[in-house]
């Protein structure tokens, strides 16, 4: 499991202190529908709260195997992970640029921090975000955190496009303007980008000059401010993806797709 969502804390020097959390509400009860009570592996991309605010639930309500983090950043948020996560002995392992993991059938290359884990930063930055390719079979996923386009450029800088080419692309920094650049779309080559973005949040994501780039790339877009929880199954051959409220445009509520088709005959495959 890869972040945890957390309530909207304002803006910098105008704290809130609103909303439900994620992670006890809403990410738990649905692990819980899907018969989960254990996760081998928490992730925390960086130390944001509205990605780390929700991890404390999982930690509390899931027997958990060890927790992943990138860089250490003087933040409420990650201490507080940390010190739960040592209460209950869970191990916590740093994931930075050029590490590899090899788990029943599935490659993962970590693309992104390359700061070492004992220099500790004084506040998290986006660009801090842990950044993981994942392959299985002939499918592949992006999940770029919040990283922007300097982490962008620094990742085309140091992979071939093969190596990033992915299926599907979690769309970063929740659709801002400043992440998921031309460049980047042009070397992974996404056929469907999946935008996590909370409805009429306060930041006005996702960027429309974000999605104008999207569209230009010719990918499908999913939406969960517009489509609720998207759901995305694959074999290693077959993708399927699925929307909690009917997945968008002129599509069933199901996306299949076997082997190589093409992007136009996607749309006219049937369950």
């Amino acid at each position: 499991m890869i972040d945890g969502g957390g309530a909207f804390g304002g803006f910098p020097g105008r704290e809130e202190h609103n909303g439900v959390d994620p992670g006890e509400e809403a990410v738990s009860p649905y692990l819980w529908s899907r018969g989960f009570q254990k996760l081998d592996v928490v992730a925390l991309t960086h130390a944001h709260q509205d990605h780390a605010g929700g991890l404390l639930a999982i930690l509390e309500n899931f027997q958990v195997g060890r927790v992943w983090i990138g860089r250490e950043v003087s933040s409420r948020a990650l201490l507080r992970l940390e010190e739960l996560a040592r209460e209950q002995k869970i191990p916590i392992e740093h994931e930075l640029r050029g590490k590899t993991i090899h788990w029943d059938g599935v490659e993962g290359d970590f693309l992104w921090p390359e700061i070492a884990p004992e220099e500790v930063a004084p506040s998290a930055k986006n660009n801090d975000s842990l950044v993981v390719h994942l392959q299985f079979g002939s499918r592949s996923i992006l999940l770029p955190g919040d990283a922007e386009k300097q982490v962008e450029r620094e990742i085309l800088s140091e992979n071939s496009a093969k190596a990033m080419h992915s299926d599907v692309l979690k769309i970063g920094h929740h659709g801002s303007k400043n992440s998921t650049m031309t460049e980047f779309l042009a070397a992974v080559q996404p056929r469907f980008g999946i935008i996590s973005v909370g409805e009429d949040n306060p930041y006005g994501h996702p960027s429309p000059e974000l999605l104008e780039r999207l569209e230009n790339a010719g990918m499908r877009v999913f939406r969960t401010d517009r489509d609720g929880a998207v759901h995305v199954l694959t074999d290693g051959t077959r993708l399927e993806i699925t929307c909690f409220v009917a997945c968008p445009a002129t599509t069933k509520a199901a996306v299949l797709v076997h082997g190589e088709a093409p992007p136009q005959q996607q749309n006219e495959k049937k369950e």
